[in-house]
């Protein structure tokens, strides 16, 4: 038996077929909340507390999506240059636990340039990491590797990215070009195991100056760390806008 199938139905066919999957592509997920583009302190509100709701679906990842759990946060590894000093400081396998349960008290959105800037407190963190240490603190010689463990409180950070628009198939959607993040933290303490060896009195007093005098040792590894964590987060954001429009993102 031969049949003939009419081209026009066909065509029919094949057209329900591909609206079908682009809408299926480009529907809204229950992790996103929508903002309208007001350009006021709504949208900026809206902003905010949508980053809230999406910080729970962060802490386990959205594989679908190519979103990574947040719970630990994995960063490849940080190298903090030589500073006047001599101290060099490297840190691999580095696992941050708290990052997802972030705080944002403020956004600000220009939505001709495109830029988003927005405060985020995060209350603790939590942090391992396999460390090498060689140099001078505090005027002491000090060499080491080994593991680390690190706790650091009431920190703040700022976060400033750009966005800009673009055509693709006939729509105008996103992308994210740059995300820089400054991080101030409020208190906190280390533990730096197996200096000189593993000899336990040295690394005693050594771990104690530095926690007596954290600030000053945090400033030679806080830029590293926000730029690891400036281009984990820029990832994210793009890989959130990504399959949708701009409109559908920010409808008018």
């Amino acid at each position: 038996m031969n049949f003939v199938i009419d081209k026009s139905c066909l065509f029919s066919v094949i057209f329900f077929i591909v609206v079908v999957n682009v809408c299926k592509s480009r529907e809204i997920p229950e992790f996103l909340h929508i903002c309208k583009n007001t350009g006021d302190a709504a949208q900026e509100e809206c902003i905010g507390q949508s980053a809230m709701f999406l910080r729970t679906y962060l802490a386990k990842g959205i594989p679908e999506y190519n979103l990574p759990s947040l719970e630990p946060l994995y960063m490849d590894e940080l190298i903090a240059s030589e500073n006047s000093a001599g101290l060099k400081i490297t840190a691999n396998k580095v696992k941050a636990y708290g990052a997802s349960d972030f705080y944002v008290s403020k956004v600000k959105v220009n939505n001709e340039k495109q830029t988003y800037v927005g405060d985020v407190d995060l209350p603790h963190l939590y942090i391992e990491a396999d460390y090498g240490l060689d140099g001078r603190i505090l005027l002491i010689p000090i060499r080491g590797s080994g593991p680390l463990f690190g706790n650091l409180t009431n920190c703040k950070g700022r976060v400033s990215v750009q966005g800009e628009l673009y055509e693709l198939d006939g729509v105008t959607k996103i992308r994210f070009t740059s995300l820089n993040l400054k991080i101030k933290v409020g208190n906190g303490n280390i533990k730096l195991e197996n200096l000189f060896g593993g000899e336990k009195v040295l690394g005693d007093v050594v771990n104690g100056a530095i926690n007596s005098n954290f600030d000053a040792f945090l400033k030679e590894l806080l830029p590293v760390i926000e730029k690891a964590l400036s281009k984990v987060f820029l990832d994210i954001a793009n890989n959130v806008v990504e399959p949708f429009t701009y409109d559908q993102l920010f409808p008018k």
